[in-house]
């Protein structure tokens, strides 16, 4: 259902549009091609109904799957799920600096940027700073967005921090 709805997202923003010919083509996406393949994709299909992140109708004579809102949000979270920052094999003598102040209403977010930074292998120097010494501002940027706190989120790059050698043996350079 996962890969479903990913690989229908993906689609729809190749061809600029949300709706999407039914079941012949995601069949084709899938490589659906025996009875029970493609038996798997329609229920996966209708789960994704039922969940409210796709509907489907007609258009034209034409079946249409279309992708809600809600499905676009629910591939956001798969996204997130999945970013993560690529460790260069030479490091760049630059320190990557996440920072952030983060008002209290928004507190779940604070939390979920946190402990995305933290699993994604970035170095806490103090509560709500972090380090990288790898590039990573595009996916700061997707989290801040997809948190709705991007406001909130000063990145800096540098390359000299004070008693950095801690720095250094904890990221193994």
């Amino acid at each position: 259902m996962k890969n479903i709805l990913k690989g229908l997202v993906g689609t729809a923003f190749l061809v600029s549009s949300l709706a999407l010919p039914q079941l012949p083509m995601i069949y084709k996406m899938f490589d659906a091609e025996d009875k029970r393949e493609k038996e798997r994709v329609r229920k996966a299909m209708d789960r994704l109904q039922n969940k409210k992140y796709v509907k489907k109708y007609k258009k034209g004579g034409i079946d249409v799957v279309e992708i809600t809102e809600n499905g676009r949000k629910e591939v956001l979270k798969y996204k997130l799920d999945e970013i993560k920052i690529k460790e260069q094999k030479r490091w760049d003598g630059i320190w990557r600096i996440i920072m952030f102040d983060i008002p209290e209403k928004k507190k779940t977010a604070r939390d979920g940027l946190t402990l995305k930074l933290i699993k994604m292998g970035c170095a806490p120097i103090q509560k709500s700073v972090f380090v990288s010494p790898y590039e990573c501002e595009k996916e700061i940027k997707f989290i801040g967005e997809y948190f709705d706190i991007a406001k909130h989120i000063i990145f800096l790059e540098t390359n000299k921090i004070s008693n950095e050698d801690s720095l250094k043996d904890e990221f193994e350079l």
